[in-house]
C-alpha cells in the first residue's frame, strides 16, 4: 500500500507539473509521452516487488506457483491501470483552465501510449522477476537499452523520430507542429502487446520449469531448450518468423528508416565533385538536376571561403519531392534538417534554394563541433553560425531585424538564446535572427578563426577575452547605431510578435486543422476550407487560420465576409500591423466589392512596409493594376483567377488580345514563363515590356528575372549586367548583397559549368 501510495502522488505531482509547462498541459501527444515514460518505471517496479513479495519469495527446494504469479501480475496491472486515470483525470479537469481543441485525440494518445507502455512494462517487469535475482536491476538495464537503440537509430539513421515499446513513439525535435495519431502509431502499439505476451509467455515456463534459487545463467540455457522442444517448436519458430518479418519491413511499416531505403525509394542519384544527391526521378528531370547540383557546388565554395578551407568530405543529399514524403522518411517535414557526423543534409525541393546554404554550413562547421556530434552543444552557436554565413533572411538583414526587435521591444535576452535549450523557447524567428546577428557581430569584429574556436567548446573567455554577458553588451551597443526606421514597426509585428509552439492553443491540433485546409483549398473545395478555417480559428485564433478564412471567402466571391473581418480586425486588434500580409487580401475583396480607393490605400501600406520581395511585388502590381482604371476589371480577373500557370498566361494573352494593359500583362506573363522554365520565352516577354513606365519601383523585379533567365540560357555576362541595372531601383543593403551573390554565381558557373 505504501508504494502504491508513493506511485499515486508521483503521477499526481508530474500531472500537475505538468499544467504549468505549455505544450504538457493539456491532454495530447507532449503529455502522454511524460506519463509514459514515468509509468513504464512504476508498472515495472511495482510488478516486480507484488510477484517477489507473494510468489518468488521462496527458499530450497520450493518451486514456484505460475497461476499465483498471473494473479499478482494482474492484481499489480490493475493497480497500475488504476493509477493511470490520476494524470489523465488531472490533464482532462484543466481542460476547464485551458483550452483544449481536440480531447478525443488526447484520450487516444493516452490510450495507445501510457496505458499500452504499462501492460508492456508489467509483463517485462514479471519476466524480470521469474528470471533475474537482481530483477530490478535488469528491468531499469532493459528499458535504457531500448532507450539507447532509440538514441543510435537516431545517430546512424536519416530518421529524427523512433517507436520504442515504453514511450511509444517520439517525433524528434523539430518545428514540425503537424502530429497526429496514425495508423503507423496503432500497428506498433498492437504489435508491443504482442511483445508483452511473449514475455508473459517466457516467464510461464520459467515459473514452470525453474526454481526460484536457480541463477540466471542456468534459466537462460533452460528456457533455450524448453523454447526448442517438439512441443513448442513451431510456436517459437512462428515466432521468431513475425520478429524476423517485422525487422525486415521495418522501413516499410514506417518504424525506422535507412539510408537503403531512402535511396531506393527516390532512385534518383547524381554524382558531383563534393556532392552525392539522391532525389526522386518523378519530381526532377536532367537538365534541372544539373543546375541543382551546380548549386550545391556553388554554395559550398561560398562557405569554403568563409571559413578559408579548401577541401571538403563527401557530402550526401536527399532532396524530396514533398514535405510529406520527408515526413514519413525522416520524422521531418517542414523543417529541413543536417546531420553533421554523417555529413547529410535532408530538403525539400520546394525550399532548397531558401536554406540550402544553411543547411551546408552544419555541414562544414562540423569540423569544429565537439567529438561525435560534430556539432556545438549551444543551439544559439549551431544556428547563430549558420544564420550569420548565409546571411540572406527575410528583406533586412538580421542586423537591422535585431536592431529593430531591440527598438519596438520584442526582443528577448539573449544569453538564454545561447543556451543549449533556451533557443527553442522562442519563437524560432526571433532566436535563429538575434543569435544570427550577434555570431556575425562577432565574426566580422573577431574574425571567423575565434568562431570556430567558440563552436567547439563555447568558451567565451577564454576566446575572446570576455564574457558572453559583456559581448552581449558589446552587440547591443553595436545594434544602438544601426538606423531603425518607425516605418519598420509594422514589418516587425508580422515577423517576430508570433508566439512559439509553447506559446500557441492547441498548437498539434491547429496544425493539423490547417494542413487539411490547405488541402481542401488546393483541390478548390472552397466551402469545406473556409468551414475548417472557421472552426480552427474559432477555437485557437491565430493568424493562419484567419488567412487561411479570409482566402477561402475571396475565392467563394463572399466579398462581404472579408471586408467585414477586416475592419473588425482593424478596430478590435492592438497591433493591427500584424495582419498586414493579410491586407492583400482584403484590398482584393474591396477592390472587387467597388472600393478600388480603399484597396489602393491597403497596398500603399503593404508596399510602404517592404516585409519581403514577394509581397512587396504583389502589392506593387495591383498598384498598378488600380490604376489603371480602363482596364481595372481584365486585372482583377486575372487577380482573382484560380487556375494553374499555363491557363493564367492564356488569359494574359487575352488581356493583351483586347488591347489593354499591354506592359502589366506583359510583365505578369513574363514572370510566369520563367515559373514555367521557359525561359527563353520569359526573356524575350520580359524584356518587350516597359512595367517601369506603369510602377517604376517593378522595374528591379523585371531585371531580376530577365537575369535569371540570362543565367538559365547560360548567357552569364549579360546576365550579371541585369542584376547590376536592378539597383538601380532599389540599392538596399540586402538587394546589394542578393546581387552580389547572383555576380558571384554567375562568375562560378561561367567558370565550372557545364
Amino acid at each position: 500500500m505504501q508504494h502504491t501510495l508513493i506511485a499515486a502522488a508521483l503521477y499526481g505531482a508530474v500531472s500537475f507539473g505538468c499544467t504549468q509547462v505549455p505544450l504538457l498541459n493539456y491532454l495530447g501527444f507532449e503529455f502522454a509521452f511524460c506519463i509514459a515514460l514515468i509509468g513504464s518505471f512504476i508498472a515495472g517496479f511495482s510488478t516486480i516487488r507484488s510477484v517477489k513479495r507473494l510468489v518468488l519469495g521462496l527458499e530450497g527446494e520450493g518451486s514456484v506457483d505460475p497461476r499465483a504469479a498471473m494473479e499478482a501480475l494482474l492484481g499489480s496491472l490493475l493497480v497500475n491501470l488504476v493509477l493511470l486515470l490520476i494524470p489523465l483525470c488531472i490533464m482532462s479537469a484543466n481542460a476547464l483552465v485551458v483550452k483544449n481543441c481536440s480531447i478525443m485525440e488526447g484520450v487516444g494518445y493516452f490510450l495507445l501510449i501510457p496505458a499500452v507502455s504499462v501492460v508492456f512494462a508489467s509483463c517485462v517487469g514479471l519476466c524480470c522477476a521469474a528470471h533475474y535475482h537482481f530483477s530490478t536491476t535488469a528491468f531499469t538495464c532493459f528499458v535504457l537499452a531500448t532507450f539507447m537503440y532509440a538514441l543510435l537509430l537516431g545517430y546512424f539513421t536519416p530518421a529524427i523520430y523512433s517507436y520504442n515499446f515504453f514511450y511509444g513513439f517520439f517525433p524528434g525535435l523539430t518545428y514540425d507542429e503537424i502530429l497526429s495519431i496514425s495508423w503507423t502509431l496503432v500497428v506498433f502499439r498492437l504489435i508491443t502487446l504482442l511483445a508483452g505476451g511473449f514475455f508473459l509467455w517466457i516467464a510461464w515456463l520459467l515459473m514452470m520449469h525453474t526454481r526460484p534459487k536457480d541463477p540466471g545463467r542456468k534459466k537462460g540455457i533452460l528456457l533455450f531448450a524448453l523454447l526448442v522442444q517438439p512441443g513448442r517448436r513451431l510456436l517459437t519458430a512462428g515466432i521468431v518468423l513475425l520478429i524476423a518479418l517485422l525487422y525486415f519491413f521495418r522501413c516499410q511499416l514506417g518504424f525506422e528508416t535507412t539510408d537503403r531505403y531512402i535511396q531506393d525509394e527516390l532512385a534518383g542519384h547524381y554524382e558531383t565533385d563534393h556532392f552525392t544527391i539522391y532525389y526522386a526521378l518523378s519530381s526532377i528531370d536532367d537538365g534541372e538536376l544539373r543546375w541543382l547540383a551546380a548549386e550545391h557546388e556553388f554554395r559550398l565554395r561560398q562557405i569554403l571561403d568563409v571559413f578559408a578551407l579548401q577541401k571538403q568530405e563527401r557530402i550526401v543529399s536527399y532532396i524530396y519531392p514533398s514535405a510529406e514524403i520527408k515526413r514519413r522518411f525522416t520524422g521531418a517535414g517542414n523543417t529541413n534538417i543536417a546531420k553533421p557526423w554523417k555529413n547529410q543534409i535532408h530538403l525539400t525541393k520546394q525550399t532548397l534554394d531558401g536554406t540550402l546554404k544553411h543547411e551546408l554550413v552544419h555541414i562544414v562547421a562540423g569540423r569544429f563541433g565537439a567529438p561525435v556530434i560534430r556539432a556545438s552543444f549551444s543551439t544559439g552557436l549551431v544556428e547563430g553560425l549558420a544564420m550569420a554565413i548565409e546571411w540572406d533572411w527575410g528583406h533586412r538583414t538580421l542586423h537591422q531585424y535585431a536592431a529593430a526587435m531591440r527598438k519596438f521591444g520584442v526582443a528577448p535576452e539573449l544569453r538564454p538564446l545561447m543556451s543549449l535549450t533556451g533557443f527553442a523557447v522562442q519563437s524560432s524567428s526571433v532566436s535563429y535572427v538575434l543569435a544570427g546577428s550577434f555570431c556575425r557581430f562577432l565574426i566580422d569584429r573577431y574574425g571567423i578563426r575565434r568562431m570556430a574556436q567558440l563552436y567547439r567548446d563555447s568558451d567565451y573567455t577564454g576566446q575572446y577575452g570576455r564574457t558572453l554577458d559583456e559581448l552581449i553588451t558589446e552587440w547591443g551597443g553595436f545594434l544602438d547605431r544601426v538606423p531603425v526606421r518607425e516605418e519598420d514597426r509594422d514589418g516587425i509585428d508580422v515577423l517576430f510578435r508570433r508566439p512559439p509552439i509553447f506559446g500557441k492553443v492547441c498548437a498539434r491540433a491547429v496544425a493539423k486543422h490547417m494542413e487539411q485546409g490547405r488541402r481542401l483549398f488546393a483541390a478548390r473545395d472552397y466551402a469545406s476550407a473556409r468551414g475548417l478555417f472557421s472552426e480552427t480559428y474559432r477555437d485557437a485564433k491565430g493568424y493562419d487560420a484567419l488567412g487561411g478564412y479570409l482566402g477561402s471567402s475571396l475565392r467563394l466571391a463572399d466579398y462581404g465576409s472579408v471586408t467585414a473581418v477586416f475592419d473588425s480586425l482593424m478596430t478590435n486588434d492592438p497591433r493591427p500591423a500584424q495582419y498586414l500580409p493579410l491586407f492583400l487580401t482584403a484590398a482584393d475583396a474591396f477592390w472587387a466589392g467597388g472600393n478600388p480607393g480603399k484597396a489602393r490605400d491597403l497596398c500603399a501600406k503593404v508596399r510602404l512596409s517592404d516585409i519581403s520581395d514577394g509581397l512587396t511585388e504583389a502589392a506593387l502590381v495591383r498598384s498598378a493594376a488600380l490604376g489603371d482604371e480602363a482596364h481595372r476589371s481584365l486585372f482583377l480577373r486575372y487577380v482573382l483567377f484560380d487556375g494553374d500557370d499555363t491557363a493564367r498566361v492564356s488569359l494574359l494573352d487575352s488581356i493583351v488580345a483586347r488591347g489593354g494593359g499591354s506592359h502589366l500583362a506583359s510583365y505578369l506573363k513574363g514572370k510566369l514563363l520563367l515559373r514555367l522554365g521557359q525561359y527563353e520565352s520569359a526573356l524575350k516577354t520580359l524584356q518587350a515590356s516597359d512595367v517601369q513606365s506603369v510602377e517604376r519601383e517593378l522595374d528591379a523585379f523585371r531585371c531580376t528575372m530577365i537575369g535569371a533567365a540570362l543565367y538559365r540560357l547560360k548567357r552569364y555576362h549579360d546576365a550579371k549586367m541585369y542584376f547590376w541595372i536592378s539597383l538601380n531601383v532599389s540599392a538596399s543593403e540586402v538587394a546589394v548583397n542578393a546581387v552580389n551573390t547572383w555576380i558571384d554565381r554567375c562568375d562560378w558557373m561561367a567558370s565550372h559549368g557545364d
